[in-house]
């Protein structure tokens, strides 16, 4: 008897291989220049605050001196031109007539620079001036125009110069604001200016390194604005607050002194010529 052929059945589908997990290694490179990019932002912001603080107290400091001293400064001013006139006119000498023209040019831009004087700064408490530097610095994260994508840089630009305006003239209500509208901003606006405080936008291909480099020098020249007020010496004044009032006292007395001095230099002049 012949054995039964067997016919052999389908062979089995084999089970399909699952893909292996493609596993992407951080670029340990690109995230040190992204940590570093948020570095320099960060103290740029810092200094662009500590420069406004700076120019803030000089201001205070201006303010207060014309309070003082506006009026007898002027007054001496306007003695100057007279004698000065006087004097040219009765001698004829060529060295005397610049020198009045000089006194000219004092008394005017004295008198135009008092049709613009600067309204005084409000006065803020602690708590007030702990809340203006938190939200200047969260407004200036948020929409400095060197962490904007390109295409809303014009628009970041424009809105960091109206809170770097608020922050210097110390307009609390201003600078809260400012915040809020910022914060609709954030809602509806991608990109760079979108993104919160800390947060960075990475630069495809190597712009990040371009870009480290652009900070780094925007930093520098931070570093010396600061460093360059540090040294000027109507700021080292404006720094000595406590010294202020001995300091204009004297100086009005000089002043008055002058103009009793020039007064009588007027007097003589003009009897002179009788």
């Amino acid at each position: 008897m012949r054995d039964r052929e067997v016919t052999p059945g389908p062979e089995p589908e084999p089970e399909p291989i699952a893909p292996a997990a493609v596993i992407v290694a951080p670029d340990p490179d690109a995230e040190r220049l992204l940590a570093r990019c948020a570095q320099l932002e960060e103290q740029m912001v810092e200094l662009s605050r500590r420069r406004a603080d700076m120019e803030q107290q000089v201001r205070s400091y201006e303010q207060h001196q014309y309070a003082v001293l506006g009026e007898v400064v002027g007054e001496c001013l306007r003695l100057r031109q007279a004698y000065l006139r006087l004097k040219a006119e009765r001698s004829g000498r060529a060295a005397d007539a610049e020198r009045a023209r000089q006194a000219d040019e004092d008394f005017d831009a004295y008198r135009r620079s008092t049709e613009h004087t600067a309204a005084p700064l409000p006065e803020l408490d602690e708590d007030e001036q702990d809340e203006l530097r938190r939200l200047y610095r969260a407004a200036a994260m948020r929409c400095h125009p060197d962490r904007a994508a390109e295409s809303e840089r014009a628009a970041a630009h424009d809105i960091f110069l109206r809170v770097q305006a608020a922050y210097q003239a110390r307009d609390l209500e201003g600078l809260r604001g400012l915040a809020a509208e910022l914060a609709g901003w954030a809602q509806s606006a991608p990109g760079a200016v979108a993104a919160g405080p800390g947060t960075l936008k990475a630069p495809a291909g190597g712009g990040i390194r371009r870009r480290v480099g652009e900070l780094q020098h925007k930093v520098a020249d931070l570093i010396l604005a600061v460093q360059t007020l540090q040294l000027d010496p109507v700021y080292r004044k404006a720094r000595q607050v406590e010294h202020w009032d001995t300091h204009f006292a004297d100086a009005r007395a000089s002043f008055e002194a002058e103009c009793e001095a020039l007064r009588a230099g007027i007097a003589g002049l003009a009897s002179r010529s009788a």
